[in-house]
């Protein structure tokens, strides 16, 4: 973190922030993304996690799993992984949005066209 008497807007770095700290003052931050973490919680929530995982019992990962259900789905329809959810955007916030919005109600949202 560091506070600085007027906005600098850094690539790479979140920010800057009004008031957040220091009255008068910008805040900007720099830190590592918790997205692996985050795509863990989603798994590990799921209904289906706990039956998943029992009947993997241990012998493949759970995103291993995922993976090769997702390749087979693609190879079923002829066509690549990542046109499976060409129509489908999850965007989770689940704390609030700090970059780029810096909206702290947001909580995420899914969207299917």
């Amino acid at each position: 973190m560091a506070v600085v008497p007027r906005p600098a807007f850094v690539e790479g770095v979140w920010g800057p922030y009004s008031d957040v700290l220091l009255p008068g003052m910008w805040l900007l931050e720099g830190g590592q993304s918790a997205v692996g973490k985050l795509l863990d919680h989603i798994i590990e929530t799921h209904p289906s996690h706990p039956s998943l995982k029992a009947r993997l019992g241990g012998s493949m990962a759970i995103p291993q799993e995922l993976a090769r259900i997702l390749h087979s789905l693609a190879q079923r329809q002829n066509h690549s992984v990542s046109r499976l959810t060409q129509d489908l955007h999850i965007w989770p916030d689940f704390h609030g949005n700090r970059s780029p919005l810096a909206d702290p109600n947001l909580k995420g949202m899914v969207s299917y066209l």
